[in-house]
């Protein structure tokens, strides 16, 4: 079934879109953070640089001092000994020339054959988990070359430089644990202050994007405004304008604000022009269709005068008087409907009062029931009286067009049901009139509360009966208007029902 003025449900959309606030913010929170984090590498990768040039400096100093002090307390030959000089006259721990946390080792055939660690109090040999882990990277070693940081077991981290000296493998190093402090204490302060410069920028654009996008958010709240005027009935107009301060065309958003300006003035423009052209055209067909009452009148009093003496008339005289008359009749019913009509689009022509709906429906299906004896005619009223403040003789024509409607439009033997639903306290009543007639077009649903709306041609002439006007539901829906009300229609080809909703004395406007 489909319903004039029901809603219909909204199209699934997909995840909500960012606006442009969220956007300013993530996008500079974004750029803000790259930049903050490419700094932030950048400054460690320079220090990185900058402590590994001062170790290979001491490493440098450290391996020159002992090439030379092996050189210098090299002593003869011994049976069995390693190298140039067969042995070494003085122990590695008695050498001079390193500085503190220095580790200086030789290495021959693969096997540390002396070493000692540096301290502030003097020198000891380096530890067996230090000796081992000279001796598992001594392939690399032995190539000599490029300084290397290796991992000495219990010593931790070293940067490491070697040099081939008679057969002998000569291995110094320096500790790399201030480095490694110093890079962990410059990380964690580029982590910090990353962190506080991000919350910080991202708080300082929120207030930025905020304060700069206040004139478009006002720009927005007089559209909203606007959009909420009930421009499409009334005599509205539109006052709603924006500050001069919103306006200024030197900006970006003040151009928005100035065409927003322009057009409320069109559209205000236009609806004024419209609102003049149907006061014109109200007054019009109130003054028109006043004035035509009377001249109708008299043309049906003299046609009815002269068919007095209708057995001294021709037939076809006579026929002509009746169908005068019979036109008389339908015009002056015209006529009639288009004043009512003028009359309540200007607000006029109620006479307002405490009316029962109950009672008022079942007279006018009782006079319904005597006019079209060929229906069958049903009314579900509850046992109370349903109290609305209306006036009773339109409420009466509300019901007796929608009968009339539902009569003219279905084929004889057709069932018509009036029914009237009370809701809770406070809430509107519905009156509804439906029957099982042969339905609606989907073409003609849209229009069907237009004036002069007529039904096709199936549904006008299976009762047989005179030709509609197309004024009946207009005045219907004019009628609910007035009081306060709407108004609605469902078909489909096994029936149609209109449902009228009106307020109760107790009903809370929206």
């Amino acid at each position: 079934m489909s319903a004039v003025g029901s809603s219909t449900a909204p199209p699934e959309r997909g995840a909500a879109p960012w606006t442009l606030r969220r956007r300013l913010v993530v996008g500079i929170a974004g750029v803000v953070a790259a930049v903050l984090l490419g700094m932030g590498l950048l400054s460690i990768a320079v220090l990185s640089t900058s402590t590994n040039t001062v170790a290979d400096a001491q490493l440098t100093a450290s391996l020159s001092a002992l090439s030379q002090s092996v050189d210098k307390y090299r002593g003869p030959p011994a049976v069995g000994g390693h190298g140039h000089g067969g042995g070494v006259a003085k122990s590695f721990v008695d050498f001079v020339g390193h500085g503190r946390g220095t580790v200086i080792a030789v290495v021959a055939d693969g096997v540390v054959a002396d070493s000692a660690l540096f301290s502030g109090t003097g020198a000891v040999v380096l530890s067996t988990d230090a000796i081992e882990a000279i001796e598992l990277a001594v392939t690399d070693l032995e190539s000599g070359g490029e300084n290397r940081s290796l991992n000495l077991g219990d010593l931790g981290s070293y940067r490491v430089a070697t040099v081939v000296n008679d057969g002998e493998l000569l291995v110094a190093g320096v500790p790399l644990e201030a480095a490694e402090m110093a890079l962990l204490r410059q990380g964690l302060a580029i982590a910090v202050f990353t962190v506080l410069a991000l919350a910080g920028t991202v708080l300082g654009t929120i207030l930025v994007v905020r304060l700069a996008l206040r004139p478009l958010a006002r720009v927005v709240e007089t559209a909203v405004e606007v959009t909420a005027l009930p421009l499409a009935v009334g005599d509205h107009g539109i006052s709603t304008r924006l500050a001069a301060a919103d306006t200024d065309p030197r900006t970006e958003t003040g151009k928005v604000g100035e065409a927003l300006n322009q057009l409320l003035d069109h559209v205000d423009t236009a609806l004024s022009v419209r609102a003049a052209t149907d006061r014109r055209m109200r007054r019009f067909v109130t003054d028109a269709s006043h004035e035509l009452r009377t001249p109708l009148a008299a043309i049906q009093g003299y046609a009815e005068l002269t068919r007095q003496d209708s057995a001294e008339l021709p037939e076809i005289t006579e026929y002509s008087l009746a169908r005068i008359e019979s036109e008389a009749r339908r015009m002056s019913s015209l006529v009639s409907d288009l004043l009512l009509l003028a009359r309540l689009d200007e607000g006029q022509d109620l006479h307002v009062e405490d009316v029962d709906l109950a009672d008022l429906l079942l007279t006018a299906v009782n006079d319904a029931r005597a006019s079209a004896p060929s229906h069958s005619w049903l009314a579900e009223v509850p046992d109370t009286a349903v109290v609305v403040r209306g006036d009773r003789e339109r409420l009466h024509q509300l019901v007796a067009n929608l009968l009339s409607n539902a009569r003219v439009h279905t084929p004889p033997a057709s069932s018509v049901t009036a029914r009237l639903r009370v809701g809770s306290p406070g809430m509107p009543v519905q009156l509804s009139v439906q029957d099982d007639g042969p339905g609606i077009t989907a073409d003609l649903l849209p229009v069907i509360f237009e004036r002069f709306a007529r039904g096709d041609a199936s549904r006008t002439q299976v009762s047989g009966g005179p030709r509609s006007t197309g004024l009946g539901l207009a005045i219907a829906l004019s009628i609910a208007e007035a009081h306060g009300g709407t108004i609605r229609v469902r078909s489909s080809p096994a029936g149609t029902a209109f449902t009228v909703t009106l307020p109760t004395p107790g009903t809370r406007r929206p």
